[in-house]
């Protein structure tokens, strides 16, 4: 029996498309939810996230490249940034801070309405 070279290369697609269907985890929707409802809202200022939780006077510092290497120092001591206030203070209450791409300069404010 001989087959058509259309007959072939359909039955090799169709492997290839639905073959390790089952392979592929499913999708976990309940994870998904919230990033398919976030409406990004802003990037963040860091010097005006010191001066609003620590002093005006107080300057934003890195200590590394990672996201929670912001630190605040005023008068030589240093104060953790807290980005989710930073958020919540700037948009609302609503407002969550996200840093998606891993590094410091990442941080941005979003919102789930």
């Amino acid at each position: 029996m001989m087959f058509k070279p259309s007959t072939v290369l359909y039955a090799v697609l169709g492997l290839a498309t639905f073959g390790n269907a089952a392979a592929v985890p499913a999708e976990d929707t309940t994870a998904a939810a919230p990033l398919e409802k976030r409406v990004w809202l802003s990037n963040f200022d860091m010097q005006a996230l010191c001066r609003q939780q620590v002093h005006n006077a107080a300057s934003a510092i890195r200590k590394g490249d990672k996201c929670q290497d912001w630190r605040c120092i005023y008068n030589n001591v240093e104060y953790h940034a807290n980005m989710a206030l930073y958020c919540s203070n700037k948009h609302g209450t609503q407002a969550y801070a996200a840093c998606g791409g891993g590094t410091v300069w990442d941080w941005q404010c979003h919102d789930r309405n």
